[in-house]
């Protein structure tokens, strides 16, 4: 496992090789910014220029000429900002793609143990709260920030022209204020980081309600839920309030300081003026200058602050950056035919201080059809998710076809299994689309006879477009029973070579599961079947079935054979053959 220094951060200098993807674009948004502070900040001298001359009574030709000036300065500018902001765009819009293009992939790769410490309305703030601060951050910064730099520099060197020592007192003034902006500024990023770790869990408040609905009209907890969210937004709210009382003195710092430097120019410089030290033309500019610096390092101001609030962002995004444990190996070896031998070498799986697996040692032939029984919570689930890897042994070694599973490509190793468990999730799209799963070369024929396998198609009169039906988020237009027979039909599509039904067919009624299990004893001969079952006439005729209790194998062997040896197998069955006589003796 890799250490948490070696982990990635998402980081300014993590930022930057984004940027760095598209630097030509932040390149040129910066050159043009950079055209455009110069131009912006040779305007007004321009005009204290010009107003020199009509003071001075400049001949006529010399007016005209000072016009056309300031037109081509114009000119300038607007094209110069325009650059400014076409490939700031580029860059903000680009490098956000980027960035959650990463994130997103990277999210599908994590394992489960990932999942349960992320609830998933706080994933996807994350994703698109957090990641909006980026976006928001190099927008105002490529839109503004070589503009006003280049103006604020340009500023005090023109200024510096016209009259050194005001040049200096307006620098000195203005340097204090930028030195007491940027200290707050640091103090405000972790409070920032809290107002948005709140709106995580507002919006996995929301996730959790909005998914669970049914249960909680069911239990009649509306006003419960809206007491609970109630006091979560109020404490969003004085989050956010406390930021922002801290916030925008910061931000107006700026204003007050040049409402003061003002003062002071007005000052002296009427001063100097009258005394003859500095032209009419030279006292507007300094005035023009100081509401164009008053203007720009509000700019800077707002981007530092933006910068500030996206460090918090970036912290909240680092845990979506961390490395899958399960992955593969840089030497993995590819799957490209599958034969489906399995084989568990002494396995174990170890837990929260306890042993959930123990020393299962068990041999699968390709084509076999194998039946996990046992009591509930006994690690058939926890076995038959060691196949895919969702997660990996403590000790032991799974074997797929003579090969450790970690040493196989994942994706090859994912490819080969497909799994139909209890609890079906299905995507918010059509039916047909939730069935092929993306694999769109699926052929007519091979869809065709998933979907009558499945009993799929027993459904499709009674829904309102047939195969093109929106099942709704998570299936809500399905039954457990449709929704499990639709997951059958996903995994039959993709022929894979091991077939795993983790009681599948809990939510169907008694004559379709026998009817699905009927067309299923072809196909299930065709591929290495793993099938977990509480009900013993689901699995009496694998070819052999395994028991297992509290994380151990204790017998095998086929229908007859654990008949016969009077066991936990043979209590199973004789337990279900009371129950079905007590329910056959009620309904009679």
């Amino acid at each position: 496992m890799a250490s948490v220094s070696s982990q990635p951060q998402a980081d300014i200098r993590w930022l930057a090789r984004f940027i760095g993807v598209h630097r030509f674009a932040a390149a040129a948004a910066l050159l043009s910014g950079a055209l455009a502070g110069v131009a912006s900040s040779a305007t007004p001298y321009l005009m204290g220029v010009v107003i020199d001359h009509i003071h001075n009574q400049a001949p006529l030709e010399q007016i005209g000429l000072d016009a056309l000036a300031l037109l081509g300065l114009s000119v300038v500018t607007v094209a110069a900002f325009f650059g400014q902001r076409y490939y700031s765009g580029v860059v903000a819009y680009s490098v956000n793609f980027d960035i959650r293009r990463t994130l997103f992939d990277n999210l599908l790769a994590l394992d489960q143990g990932f999942y349960q410490h992320y609830p998933t309305g706080d994933l996807i703030s994350r994703m698109h709260a957090d990641t909006e601060m980026i976006w928001r951050l190099l927008a105002i910064g490529f839109t503004r920030f070589g503009s006003a730099f280049f103006t604020v520099v340009m500023t005090f060197v023109l200024l510096g022209t016209i009259n050194l020592p005001l040049t200096v007192v307006v620098f000195i003034v203005l340097s204090v204020s930028t030195y007491f902006q940027l200290r707050a500024g640091r103090v405000l990023a972790p409070v920032f980081e809290k107002v948005q770790d709140q709106a995580g869990v507002l919006a996995a408040l929301v996730q959790d309600s909005v998914s669970g609905i049914q249960t909680i009209k069911t239990f009649g907890k509306e006003a419960g839920a809206a007491r609970e969210y109630a006091r979560e937004n109020a404490e969003y709210r004085r989050r956010w309030l406390y930021f922002r009382r801290r916030n925008e003195p910061v931000g107006m710092l700026p204003n007050m300081i040049s409402e003061l430097t003002a003062a002071i120019v007005v000052l002296f410089g009427g001063v100097l003026a009258l005394n003859g030290a500095l032209t009419l033309g030279n006292f507007a500019q300094f005035i023009v200058y100081l509401s164009l610096i008053g203007s720009v390092l509000l700019q800077l101001g707002t981007i530092y602050q933006r910068y500030q609030q996206t460090r918090g962002a970036l912290a909240r995004l680092t845990p979506l950056l961390q490395a899958a444990h399960i992955r593969s190996e840089d030497d993995a070896q590819p799957l490209s035919k599958p034969r489906g031998e399995i084989t568990f070498e002494d396995v174990g799986v170890f837990v929260d201080n306890t042993w959930l697996l123990r020393h299962i040692s068990l041999r699968i032939p390709a084509g076999s059809v194998v039946a996990l029984v046992g009591p509930t919570g006994c690690g058939k689930t926890l076995l038959v998710n060691l196949l895919a890897r969702v997660l990996d042994p403590t000790e032991g070694r799974v074997m797929i076809d003579g090969v450790d599973a970690r040493d196989l490509e994942l994706d090859d190793l994912r490819r080969a299994i497909a799994y139909v468990p209890q609890s079906t999730f299905l995507f918010s799209q059509p039916l047909h689309q939730n069935v092929r799963m993306g694999m769109n070369g699926i052929s007519d024929e091979d869809f065709d006879q998933a979907i009558h396998i499945s009993r799929v198609s027993n459904d499709l009169p009674q829904l309102p477009r047939g195969l093109d039906t929106l099942v709704g988020e998570k299936g809500v237009m399905l039954s457990g029973g449709q929704k499990q027979r639709v997951a059958i039909a996903r995994a039959l599509v993709r022929d894979p070579a091991i077939l795993v039904l983790d009681d599948a067919l809990s939510s169907v009624d008694t004559q379709t599961a026998a009817d699905i299990l009927s067309d299923l004893r072809n196909v299930l001969r065709s591929r290495t079947s793993l099938i977990i079952a509480h009900r013993i006439a689901t699995v009496k005729d694998a070819d052999f079935i395994v028991v297992m209790s509290e994380g151990h194998i204790v017998e095998q062997g086929t229908h007859a054979e654990l008949i016969a040896q009077d066991g936990l197998y043979a209590r199973m069955v004789e337990r279900e053959l009371r129950e079905d006589k007590e329910s056959a003796d009620v309904e009679g």
